[in-house]
């Protein structure tokens, strides 16, 4: 095989594996099973291709809750994997995870707050819960990122332990709200803050599909001056680039993209550190390379991992958080067993 067809077979095969898991995920469930011909004819139906069949039960579990769960794993894992590969590029460390600046603690906390208490109860739960969820997440990474800029510069390691600091402070806060939750509450609660991708609808899908297409799209139309910037702050500098101005953007990207797929599905770990860890691997470290394939392992990795979690035990569903941090150990595991062959 030459070196073409090679390039072209890495570039295409995660796109492929993404297509067939989400053709599965489409395709199995507790309520009943899809052909793919089943599949594409239920398309064709929707486009007025073929001719509609009346009284299909499975076609409304296809349309409202299987259809928009795939999506809405695809969209989450891809937002997570871009985020992951933005802050480790921003604190130059392979192992940095999106949820670093406080993240995923202000958005638990946001949610806690809402589930726990009743406040917001006139709006419908869904939407108090996603806009809790996102407005804790983006305030705790406001006020962290504030603390770490003086003089117009920003510094890593500040923000770094704050963003520990405040999370820390907020993580007991939320324990001490599900403390005081009412027992019905708490397997929503828990729940939530494993990650899950049930009983989301298309409302959720399009919170998620908002902040991919603007996050997505200024991630990778960016993807050049990252490489500069990675060559070294002193050498982007002197090319004229504003680095603190497009450090400060890589952040709040970021941590948009993290606040969005939180505000969604919860909390879900590790896809954030494995997708770009794993991409830097087969593609290199080139952002113009490394942002879209990211995307697209991310997306593949949770669609996976979802479909292990309601597949795992029968007639139970787990949270996806369980299965993904599982993943993301093992994965640590082999990460630590190839650098000790280096170093033995």
């Amino acid at each position: 095989m030459n070196k073409v067809s090679s390039n072209l077979l890495k570039k295409f095969t995660l796109p492929i594996l993404l297509l067939i898991a989400a053709c599965v995920s489409l395709a199995i469930g507790e309520m009943g099973s899809l052909s793919i011909g089943k599949i594409f004819h239920l398309f064709g139906e929707k486009l007025g291709l073929v001719q509609a069949t009346t009284d299909d039960p499975l076609a409304l579990i296809f349309w409202e809750l299987r259809l928009p769960r795939t999506l809405l794993g695809i969209l989450v894992g891809a937002n997570v994997a871009v985020a992951g590969a933005l802050m480790q590029s921003f604190f130059r460390n392979p192992l940095a995870d999106p949820y670093v600046a406080g993240v995923s603690s202000g958005a638990a906390c946001g949610a806690v707050i809402v589930l726990t208490t009743g406040v917001a109860s006139a709006l419908p739960l869904g939407l108090a819960l996603s806009g809790a969820a996102f407005a804790g997440g983006i305030l705790v990474a406001w006020i962290v990122f504030r603390l770490s800029t003086a003089q117009g510069r920003t510094s890593t390691l500040v923000l770094l332990l704050g963003g520990i600091a405040l999370g820390g402070l907020l993580q007991a806060v939320t324990t001490g709200l599900i403390l005081r939750a009412d027992p019905y509450d708490l397997q929503g609660v828990i729940f939530w803050l494993m990650g899950s991708l049930a009983y989301r609808g298309w409302e959720h899908v399009l919170i998620v599909a908002v902040g991919a297409g603007i996050g997505l799209c200024i991630s990778v139309l960016g993807a050049r001056t990252l490489d500069l910037l990675a060559a070294g702050e002193e050498s982007a500098a002197y090319l004229g680039l504003p680095v603190q101005r497009i450090k400060k953007l890589v952040m709040a990207v970021a941590c948009f993209l993290a606040a969005t797929s939180v505000a969604a599905c919860g909390v879900i770990s590790f896809i954030g550190l494995m997708a770009p860890h794993l991409t830097r691997m087969l593609f290199g470290a080139q952002h113009t390379t490394m942002l879209p394939q990211s995307a697209l392992l991310g997306a593949f990795l949770l669609t996976v991992a979802d479909l292990i979690s309601r597949s795992l035990l029968p007639g139970q569903e787990l949270p996806i958080g369980i299965v993904t941090g599982v993943l993301g150990a093992a994965f640590l595991v082999f990460l630590l067993l190839i650098k000790r062959q280096r170093f033995v």
